[in-house]
């Protein structure tokens, strides 16, 4: 079955933060407290498409990465490059860059 654009996406930013990271598939995959035999193994299905993280496991993987796990979503570079900077910001001024991105809408 072939993959989801979403699996795609996701698969394609998860491996992007790993390396970002420096971790290797089973270290990251320990970060889950996987069976270090299954580890590698599970995060390149999650890397490759071939399977979605469920909730909890997508939750874990951000955090691990220090990421939100909206940016893993986005459909867009875009739009994930947005949500980063707007969870790096103070909440004060993630208000200000708001209202800033409706008036170019």
């Amino acid at each position: 079955m072939p993959a989801s654009s979403a699996q795609t996406i996701y698969g394609q930013r998860l491996r992007k933060a790993r390396k970002a990271a420096d971790l290797t598939q089973p270290e990251l995959g320990r970060c889950l407290d996987v069976d270090s035999a299954t580890a590698a193994v599970r995060i390149s299905r999650y890397e490759n498409g071939q399977h979605m993280p469920d909730g909890p496991t997508a939750d874990a993987l951000a955090k691990a990465l220090r990421l939100p796990q909206a940016w893993f979503h986005a459909e867009t570079d875009a739009i994930a490059e947005a949500i980063l900077l707007l969870t790096r910001m103070p909440k004060s001024k993630q208000t200000a860059a708001v209202a800033t991105l409706k008036s170019l809408a």
